[in-house]
């Protein structure tokens, strides 16, 4: 029994032994630093915002103990990227473009080449065109050497003992201050203060007092609990300035731009202005409290889905909240069922209601008619042939219990506002271009019924013109999705232009060219006709006439033609004229 215990012990040991050595002979890194190793430094990575440096740390000059004799700064960092890693060393924390500074750049260009620099991004003034230095599965190590008399030199521990680029400066700069970048889209982590090559005490993160501004936005993000509801919130004020107003007949949208401003209470949110500054309200960027998400309803295009994008947001002592939306941009179907232009007076609205989640309590918005901080009307600039006449606020009727709907479309609620724009489309400068036409040009037709020859042709030829041009033109302006009445009125008297432009000829053939058969006793029986005469304006025939007659009695039906067709055409503009608003 005891033989078999030692030699169980013995290949145990047997074993322990040929894993040592397995794991002394793993292949090393390319700069002998195993990750495993980097587990003892701090480490701060790049995300791929491009190229900007945005967090910078503090050397420890006292506490760098790895400064030699004759060297002002001694560093050493790795980097995990793929390529362009960016260390700046500079005098400040916020260094400006053209400010004299120190910039290191490994593996730029594609990790083609590596440069130092004295301007952010210029002033190159050392390169090293060895490729591949940095890698996304291997540490590449980076040492940076300041000496006394202004020598900058940059080392790649394990490449090779010589330097990989030196700069000497006439006049050195006083490092204080370090931070770390990347370029385009590639991401970077580097590694700082590693306790296993006896660099753990070269930076830190700069720290300051906090101000009141930075403990109350701390305070106030806290409070608000993850920008949850306020408790017992059940309506929110608002009102608005109208900027501008957009009606495109032809999509059947309203465009309008407002400032709008909501207001609201969370008594979480109170604070005593004494123990901040003496704060009364507070703003800033990084404020993260609940706000209404708002819709619009009748949405179209971009205004589809949440519409408070880009805001202002304010916070008082008092626990008041106020929302500012500058330039507010909104697109919403409108659509003109009237079917009258250039008569139109269309009522537009833009429904909006604030959305929540399932189960919280329905939250109503309440148009404050008591704020007078921006007026509701007040210059509106319209397109020139629109003129904005009427403005109202409206509570939207609505029995559903839920925003969606179960198709999933969002509906209407209890609670939410409707903003109701009445717009009149200037009449008189239609009146000007295509009324006036159209009348001249049925005074011309009128006015060619006792005209001969070719001036009679010509006048009803100009009518045509003139018709055939208001007609073009009309495209331009008019709705396409129907047929206006204007139209319908130009279509008619293009029509009978037409019509009388035949009459012309007729006539000219029944005068000049009659036939040479002979006319139906019927024909000059009517023509002979004393009532039919009277009603046409013509003058009762005598014996002359009678003789005339009978002898032509083509040419004298070519004058009742003319005067029949003359009254006619008198009446059938008048219709027209009534129907289509004239």
């Amino acid at each position: 029994m005891n033989n078999l215990i030692k030699c169980l012990m013995t290949i145990c040991c047997l074993c322990l032994a040929l894993i040592d050595q397995a794991e002394s002979e793993q292949p090393s890194t390319r700069f002998n630093v195993s990750f495993s190793q980097l587990d003892s430094c701090e480490s701060f990575s790049v995300p791929n915002t491009g190229y900007g440096y945005r967090k910078f740390y503090m050397l420890h000059e006292l506490s760098n103990n790895n400064r030699k004799a004759g060297e002002r700064l001694h560093l050493k960092f790795y980097v995990l990227t793929s390529m362009d890693a960016h260390i700046l060393l500079s005098v400040t924390s916020h260094p400006r473009v053209n400010d004299r500074v120190y910039e290191i750049v490994i593996g730029a260009g594609g990790n083609t080449f590596s440069a130092i620099r004295t301007s952010m991004g210029l002033r190159r003034v050392a390169t090293s065109q060895e490729p591949n230095l940095v890698s996304l599965y291997e540490p590449t190590p980076i040492e940076i050497v300041q000496t006394q008399n202004g020598e900058l030199f940059v080392y790649i521990p394990g490449f090779k003992s010589e330097p990989l680029m030196q700069f000497i400066d006439e006049s050195p700069l006083t490092i204080n201050y370090i931070s770390f970048s990347s370029f385009g889209s590639n991401t970077a982590r580097w590694f700082y203060d590693c306790g296993f090559d006896g660099y753990d005490k070269e930076i830190s993160q700069e720290v300051h007092e906090p101000t009141p501004t930075e403990k109350l936005l701390d305070r106030l993000n806290f409070l608000a609990e993850n920008a949850s509801l306020p408790a017992n919130l059940s309506s929110v004020l608002f009102h608005f300035q109208t900027r501008s107003l957009a009606y495109e007949q032809t999509n059947s949208m309203l465009q309008t731009r407002m400032h709008m401003m909501m207001h609201w209470h969370d008594s979480r949110l109170g604070w005593r202005p004494q123990d901040f500054g003496s704060l009364n309200s507070f703003e800033h960027p990084d404020l993260r409290i609940w706000i209404p998400h708002m819709n619009v309803l009748n949405g179209a295009l971009q205004s589809v889905g949440e519409i408070l994008r880009s805001y202002e947001l304010r916070v008082y002592a008092n626990g008041n909240i106020t929302l500012y939306a500058n330039n507010l941009q909104l697109t919403s179907w409108c659509v003109d069922s009237a079917r009258n232009w250039p008569n139109e007076r269309v009522t537009c609205d833009i429904e909006l209601g604030l959305n929540f989640q399932e189960g919280q309590e329905t939250l109503a918005l309440i148009y404050d008619r008591y704020r007078k901080p921006i007026a509701p009307n007040e210059h509106v600039n319209l397109p020139s042939g629109w003129s904005f006449t009427e403005l109202s606020v409206v509570r939207v009727d609505s029995d559903a219990a839920r925003r969606y709907n179960p198709k999933g479309m969002m509906q209407k609620m209890d609670g939410d506002v409707a903003i109701e724009f009445t717009l009149q489309r200037n009449r008189s400068f239609y009146m000007t271009v295509f009324y006036l036409p159209l009348l001249a040009c049925q005074m011309f037709l009128i006015l060619s019924f006792v005209l001969r020859s070719t001036r009679r042709s010509a006048l009803i030829l100009i009518a045509l013109l003139i018709t055939a041009w208001g007609l073009m033109y009309m495209t331009r302006h008019a709705a396409p999705h129907y047929e206006p009445p204007l139209m319908t009125a130009y279509k008619a008297v293009m029509m009978v232009a037409t019509y009388c432009y035949i009459l012309h000829i007729c006539m000219i053939w029944l005068e000049l060219y009659p036939p040479r058969s002979q006319a139906p006793d019927w024909l000059v029986a009517l023509i002979n006709s004393n009532v039919l005469r009277c009603v046409l304006g013509l003058r009762f025939a005598d014996s002359n006439d009678y003789c005339d007659i009978q002898t032509n009695p083509l040419r004298h039906l070519a004058k009742i033609l003319n005067n029949l067709s003359s009254l006619l055409v008198i009446i059938t503009f008048a219709f027209v004229d009534i129907t289509s608003g004239v």
